[in-house]
């Protein structure tokens, strides 16, 4: 028998609900992913981190990793903090309860997973104990820096990188690899929700990146009536639409 797993990619939730609900629709609707691979980012900027973690843990459907904001949340590498991150990773945390937090504690800051034959790593940006790196930096190949130096950082059985963090979709065949960014499930400058789905067969491999629209009409009020902390800058910067 043919084995065939679908899988839906999704990274950079940053907290906000509405788009997350809509991806779930669309799976629920159009996909019906066997495992959802997530790829960190999911508590802070928007409004919703606490409903955003209860949703995750919450479906088993969802396997996770941290990215460099629940780094914050959790208080690591302080000394790496962007200034003024302080107060909103303040601001996270009176949202979220002593369970979510321990929950979050135990996610893994990358993962390999195996799926008919092929050996998948998931990571937010990079692996944040390599030399001369910094929690905030982005993938080598955003850096204008060759592939073959990519490429030399991860595990040669590796047949699949999957990333996040810089918000952009990005596919890359390359030295028998395939690296994929499914972009940010809420911060596209649109009010647009980006992920991809990965159907995974014996001898076959089939990717499509998705954007498709959310309702984001109560967005702003939920920025307002939960006083965000610095909510003035993310709505300007990340949600210009609003």
């Amino acid at each position: 028998m043919v084995e065939h797993t679908k899988l839906a990619i999704i990274s950079d939730i940053h907290a906000n609900k509405y788009a997350l609900e809509s991806f779930l629709r669309y799976n629920e609707k159009s996909f019906h992913a066997d495992k959802i691979l997530n790829l960190g980012d999911f508590t802070s900027i928007g409004p919703h981190p606490k409903e955003v973690a209860e949703t995750i843990f919450a479906d088993e459907r969802f396997e996770n990793i941290i990215g460099n904001n629940e780094m914050f949340v959790l208080g690591k590498r302080k000394e790496e903090w962007p200034e003024g991150v302080g107060p909103h990773r303040d601001w996270i945390v009176d949202q979220l309860n002593t369970e979510l937090i321990d929950k979050i504690a135990n996610i893994p800051q990358f993962k390999t997973l195996t799926i008919n034959d092929k050996k998948i790593l998931m990571i937010h940006s990079h692996f944040y104990d390599t030399p001369g790196t910094t929690i905030q930096d982005n993938l080598l190949i955003y850096q204008e820096k060759p592939l073959e130096e990519f490429i030399a950082v991860y595990p040669k059985d590796v047949d699949i990188v999957l990333v996040g963090h810089s918000h952009e979709q990005l596919y890359i065949k390359w030295k028998r690899k395939t690296i994929v960014n499914p972009g940010s499930i809420s911060i596209t400058m649109q009010p647009l929700t980006s992920f991809c789905t990965m159907e995974i067969g014996d001898n076959s491999l089939n990717i499509n990146f998705k954007n498709i629209p959310y309702d984001y009409s109560k967005l702003k009020e939920d920025f307002l009536e939960r006083n965000v902390v610095g909510k003035e800058f993310f709505m300007q910067f990340f949600y210009p639409f609003l």
